[in-house]
């Protein structure tokens, strides 16, 4: 194992975390899920994995809630039957169970791509034999920093801090667009190594490459489609907030900063997933409009996506050059795309992921064991039909709680359905070009910030001031104050 330069300035963060409480952890956390092509650690002994900074950073997280009780109690609490923490929980610990067992069950049973790095760090591109292979403990690994990241992120929400949360994540979306813009600078001043101290994980880089005359954003990530999923959950994020009026104005600004971007990255995930949650949020708007009460924000969505676009889209035929150019630049990213090298090598991926998941009795080959372009396709050949379920059952509690009638705070509802929003915008781009079955720390927080605001009863304030005043000085000190209030307007 090696430490990276930027492993020592995550280390330092994470015990800051730990003395300073939650507030400092989850800020720290947010920021640093955006490092997608950083590595903090690498680890040759497993085919030169790399640990991101923010997987590093949710050991910390952990251990700071850990160390106060009643942040622990809640932590326990967000994952307990029937609540959608639960169903997270038993998916996971599922998917752990698999890597070990199926591999060894299964193996030589049919051909796969395999997620194991070799050697030098890259991943085969010849399918063969199913055999257990250095992802399976990585991608194990991953999918308890998401549970561990979830548990948090949800027991911190119902004791009183999903306002603050809900701010970072704005300020983690203003972050991304600022990265997209030095990433788009150092490209045209031929200056892109200045951000190889953020991208010396061991990845395969797409940082230089141009559609149609189009640079691709990649921003802090290895590549386009990777930026245009993790812009798209902050796009809808931000948008719900805007929409419900909390954290107007920040939301809005983070809102019209990162939605361009989502066009300009040239992902054929980010346009197909993008249309996927306009559409969503579109009906909402309709929805709203119909059965009240409706806002401004609501009307003027509806009037920018159904008449201001339109128009706008007319009015571009009318230029040749402008036209010609967005022309190319869709029949590149999608009506072409499924024709192109890496359309067919992903299709091939996808079409080997589904024979093994029916080579192996529907049981799956193991977490981490099948490469797949689709995160159906990634869910079904790793961990099988039980697997699949488990975390479909998660999806719909999820989605359940947002649309079930509950009393009491207005803000903290509104921040969980973009919470909601958000998560199914990460699915939905998983589902177009996810490789494997993690999807992530930013999933496991949105998801965890949802199950938290949504959840049918939180630990009351006074339920909590009195196991303060039960504890130690010590414990006390430790202990985390209730998260500030923030104007909604």
């Amino acid at each position: 194992m090696s430490i990276e330069p930027i492993g020592f300035i995550v280390l330092l963060l994470g015990l800051l975390g730990m003395v300073n409480g939650a507030r400092f952890a989850i800020a720290t956390l947010c920021l640093s899920t955006l490092l997608g092509a950083a590595a903090a650690l690498q680890l040759p002994a497993l085919g030169g994995s790399s640990i991101q900074p923010s997987h590093l950073l949710v050991l910390f997280l952990v251990a700071a809630a850990l160390l106060r009780p009643a942040q622990t109690q809640a932590m326990l609490a967000s994952i307990a039957y029937p609540g959608p923490g639960f169903w997270f929980a038993a998916y996971i610990l599922f998917s752990v169970a698999s890597s070990f067992f199926l591999p060894r069950i299964f193996a030589g049973a049919t051909l796969v791509y395999s997620s194991a790095r070799d050697a030098t760090g890259m991943m085969s591109t010849v399918a063969a034999p199913l055999s257990p292979g250095s992802s399976n403990l990585s991608q194990s690994v991953y999918l308890l920093g998401d549970l561990a990241c979830f548990a948090v992120v949800s027991g911190l929400t119902r004791l009183g801090y999903a306002r603050f949360i809900a701010l970072q994540l704005i300020v983690a979306s203003i972050a991304c667009f600022a990265l997209a813009l030095i990433d788009i600078g150092t490209f045209l001043t031929d200056q892109s190594y200045l951000l190889d101290v953020i991208r010396n994980a061991n990845y395969t880089m797409h940082t230089a490459e141009t559609i149609s005359g189009f640079k691709r954003i990649v921003g802090p990530f290895p590549e386009a489609s990777t930026y245009g999923a993790v812009a798209l959950a902050y796009f809808s994020f931000t948008l719900m907030l805007w929409l419900e009026r909390v954290q107007s104005r920040m939301a809005g600004l983070a809102t019209l900063f990162i939605g361009p971007t989502i066009v300009l990255c040239t992902s054929t995930t980010a346009y197909i997933a993008g249309i996927f949650v306009v559409c969503m949020l579109v009906l909402y708007c309709l929805k709203r409009l119909i059965s009240g009460p409706a806002t401004t924000p609501h009307v003027t969505l509806l009037v920018i996506t159904l008449f201001l676009i339109p128009c706008g889209i007319v009015a571009l035929s009318l230029v040749p050059d402008a036209w010609d150019s967005i022309a190319g630049l869709v029949n590149t990213t999608l009506s072409d795309k499924l024709q192109s090298q890496s359309g067919e090598e992903r299709t091939a991926w996808n079409t080997l992921a589904l024979i093994a998941f029916v080579d192996t009795a529907t049981f799956g080959a193991g977490l981490g064991t099948v490469r797949a372009s689709s995160f159906i396709a990634a869910l079904l050949s790793n961990v099988g039909l039980t697997g699949t379920l488990l975390f479909a059952a998660f999806l719909y509690s999820l989605v359940r709680a947002s649309g079930r009638h509950m009393s009491g705070d207005r803000e903290i509802r509104a921040i969980g359905n973009a919470a909601v929003m958000a998560s199914i915008a990460q699915v939905a781009s998983a589902a177009i070009s996810g490789s494997g079955t993690d999807l992530g720390l930013l999933f496991s927080t949105t998801a965890g910030l949802a199950a938290g605001c949504l959840a049918a009863t939180n630990i009351a304030p006074r339920r909590a001031n009195r196991s303060l005043a039960n504890r130690t000085p010590l414990e006390t000190s430790t202990s985390l104050p209730r998260a500030p209030m923030f104007s909604t307007r």
